[in-house]
């Protein structure tokens, strides 16, 4: 009888290919855009002095006439205090045996973990940078006695940010998890998710998704201050209220309908009269660069490319006297268009991506188990020193897909 390969299987060796095919979207284009916009600091915060207030003591008089009453500029003090980001790892000893050649494995143990963290909380960043501050990522609607949680509006959360293997919590936003806490998600559909455990007893529009352990209110806040508190028209940002300060609040404005070139004009008009300079980037959500696409497509016009930092392009704009480019992130919320100008919004940062290494070695002995592990920290915040250089448009039609990858 001859030997076949299936009767040989046993006695031969598996030759595993060097690299991993990646399957994962590493792609994170607004965060590529803030890392080279960054600001150094040491101690537990930033301050920044603000001019907020004019002189009134000017004007015109007659001849002899009393002068103005002298006035002063007027000014804020804005603090921003830092987060913390870290992704952790270990590693088993005898896994780092196995795993020292590529013969013996699809990547090195050691590498392939360090490497995927740094991109894995590099992918958690992009996220918090659109978000809300307080850990929200989507809004529950009702759920009753399952595993399957349903979504208030699927059309408006965002779907990408939810994935299979994610740890979540659900609660409110004063207790993150008293509905659940430290659940994996099993499965995510166009409705909502899958979480392992037991059965939830019910969810509400009061209850929302948080990433385990990263819920919070404002006192107790964990995650980066995102875009949707930064852009605003009302609410204190960095100590600074804008009900007394009026200069302190973005433009803002809702139920959009249809987008065009005149809509990001108006905007854009807006936010020169109030802060004076130009935005030169405008951040959106796919369906609304398709939306926007189109009507161009429709106008017989060709859309030009702007080279962005990070090797990334976006769509160029021309509305309002500027030129700026239109670039879409899928952590943008949906419907929503950030008008922005970098020049006024970075990172306050005490760290980069850093390991921790203060005793000398990345990789330290998990006390009494035959492991290793090593912990990859950021410690830093995102900002502007100009609220008003930034606007921001929701309600926005745009060409939905509700594909879960």
């Amino acid at each position: 009888m001859a030997l076949t390969l299936a009767l040989a299987d046993a006695a031969l060796k598996e030759d595993y290919l060097p690299s991993i095919r990646e399957q994962l979207n590493q792609d994170f284009p607004f965060l590529a855009q803030i890392e080279r916009n960054s600001k150094d600091v040491e101690g537990r915060r930033a301050v920044l002095s603000l001019h907020v207030k004019r002189n009134s003591g000017v004007g015109a008089r007659a001849e002899g006439g009393t002068l103005p009453t002298a006035g002063n500029q007027g000014y804020a003090e804005e603090r921003v205090p830092l987060r913390y980001n870290y992704a952790r790892i270990q590693i088993n000893g005898p896994v780092i045996k196995a795993m020292k050649s590529d013969r013996g494995s699809f990547t090195r143990a050691v590498s392939s973990e360090v490497n995927g963290a740094l991109e894995d909380l590099k992918r958690d960043v992009n996220r918090q940078l659109f978000g809300t501050s307080n850990g929200v990522i989507a809004t529950c609607g009702t759920t009753t006695t399952s595993n399957d949680v349903v979504l208030l509006n699927p059309t408006t959360v965002q779907l990408g940010q939810l994935e299979v293997g994610m740890v979540v919590d659900i609660g409110t936003v004063a207790s993150p998890s008293t509905v659940a806490a430290g659940r994996t998600i099993t499965a995510v559909t166009t409705t909502g998710f899958t979480i392992d455990g037991a059965t939830i007893s019910t969810t509400s529009g009061t209850h929302f998704v948080f990433r385990q352990g990263a819920g919070g209110a404002t006192t107790a806040q964990k995650e980066l201050t995102g875009l949707q508190t930064i852009v605003d028209s009302s609410g204190t940002l960095f100590n600074v209220d804008p009900s007394s300060y009026p200069v302190w609040s973005s433009y803002e404005k809702g139920s959009i309908g249809a987008v065009s070139d005149v809509v990001f004009e108006r905007a854009i008009h807006a936010i020169r009269r109030k802060g004076g300079g130009a935005p030169n980037l405008l951040v959106t959500s796919d369906g609304v660069e398709r939306a926007y696409s189109a009507t161009l497509t429709s106008q017989k016009r060709f859309a030009n490319t702007i080279e962005l930092k990070g090797g990334y392009s976006g769509l160029s704009v021309g509305a309002g006297g500027s030129s700026l480019s239109l670039m879409w992130d899928r952590d943008c919320p949906y419907q929503t268009a950030f008008i922005l100008n970098t020049n006024h919004l970075f990172q306050h940062e005490m760290s980069d991506w850093e390991w921790m290494d203060d005793d000398g070695a990345v990789l330290s002995r998990v006390s009494g188990v035959d492991a290793y592990e090593a912990t990859l920290y950021k410690y830093h915040e995102l900002t502007t020193d100009q609220r008003n250089a930034h606007g921001k448009l929701t309600g926005i039609d745009e060409d939905v897909d509700l594909y879960v990858p």
